[in-house]
């Protein structure tokens, strides 16, 4: 389990992009351009580092380790049914954490080898962004060398601008530990969902599983489609290499290598 760990606080699975939402204003029913692309990746950059600190959470719960948040500025609490974890301008991998989780579920704990969590918030921002709704979070540990979550997402992000992003989907992270070290990819990913901003929906969908490797901050291999008004672009990772690099192909076919 100390390796399963490692690999989790190893994994960076959260795409980082400098544009801002402004660039989504340009969108129009003929073209779809790179910096739409980079925004979207931006939002999900945000439901993806929550899932990563959730799932961290209740691996070193399962493994016993005195330290589950991995950081000196969050307390904890259990009861019979819930885990309450209540963060204070924490600064974990870079990004700045404030507020308060509760995982409510399965005896308050993850005893056993599957269960379920759904996790809300009180007055929690991530990175700046003011996060509301639910996560539910299923575990399933049955195989100790392919652990999965099963994740369904239900939840609003705010900025600072008062500007409000509705995201909704399902997404599911299998781990292959006794791939670590060999080739092909130590963690994937696949799902689909939705982001809403200003009542325009962008549908993603994970066509091919994106793969991440330990020691790597960057989704390395897999394919992301993503759908607008009509208008379906695909997002390449590529074949294996770590690099802060995707393919983008966009609805008139035509491809351009992005990095944010």
């Amino acid at each position: 389990m100390k390796t399963f760990n490692y690999l989790v606080l190893s994994f960076g699975f959260i795409l980082i992009s400098a544009c801002s939402n402004d660039a989504m204003n340009g969108l129009n029913d003929e073209s779809m351009t790179p910096e739409q692309v980079k925004s979207q990746m931006q939002v999900n950059s945000v439901s993806d580092g929550l899932d990563e600190l959730v799932s961290e959470l209740l691996i070193n719960d399962k493994a016993g380790k005195s330290n589950k948040t991995n950081t000196e500025c969050a307390t904890l609490a259990f009861t019979e049914n819930s885990i309450t974890v209540a963060y204070n301008q924490c600064i974990i991998q870079g990004k700045t954490i404030s507020g308060t989780i509760v995982l409510t579920g399965n005896n308050g704990s993850t005893d056993g080898t599957k269960g379920s969590f759904e996790v809300s918030f009180t007055d929690f921002t991530y990175n700046d962004y003011l996060l509301n709704g639910t996560k539910t979070f299923a575990f399933d540990f049955s195989d100790s060398n392919s652990p999965t979550f099963t994740i369904v997402t239900d939840a609003t992000f705010e900025d600072e601008n008062g500007d409000i992003v509705i995201w909704k989907g399902n997404k599911v992270l299998s781990w292959h530990l006794d791939q670590i070290n060999a080739e092909g990819a130590d963690l994937t990913c696949t799902g689909d969902w939705d982001i809403t901003v200003d009542g325009i929906t962008y549908e993603f969908t994970v066509t091919e599983p994106l793969g991440a490797n330990l020691g790597c901050a960057f989704i390395t291999s897999g394919v992301m489609q993503l759908e607008v008004n009509d208008m379906t672009a695909s997002l390449d990772f590529g074949a294996g290499t770590c690099d802060q690099t995707g393919t983008v192909t966009f609805p008139n076919g035509e491809s351009e290598e992005i990095s944010w």
